[in-house]
């Protein structure tokens, strides 16, 4: 019978996700800011995965997630502020 070896496709850790296309997406349509933490650390999770960095990509996987959660918020928070405003000045009146 001949022996298995473990490729570094079957270990046992998951990949930790980067959220990179989110955190592009959510830092040109919602809140600049903090739309680029949220892509540092989405680049910092495809670094410690490609150097074998298990422990460092799923903390850095963690804060991306944290930070583009963050920005969406305040987005959507700025633009309902704008929106109430302009209503309150009668923009949306004919």
């Amino acid at each position: 019978m001949p022996e298995q070896t473990e490729s570094p496709t079957d270990s046992a850790a998951p990949i930790a996700r980067s959220y990179l296309a989110w955190a592009l997406a959510a830092t040109v349509l919602c809140f600049l800011p903090l739309g680029l933490i949220a892509l540092f650390f989405g680049m910092r999770v495809s670094t410690a995965v490609a150097e074998g960095r298990a422990d460092d990509a799923a903390r850095a996987s963690r804060a991306a997630r944290r930070w583009l959660v963050a920005t969406v918020v305040v987005g959507l928070l700025i633009y309902l502020l704008l929106a109430v405003t302009f209503a309150l000045l009668g923009a949306f009146s004919p």
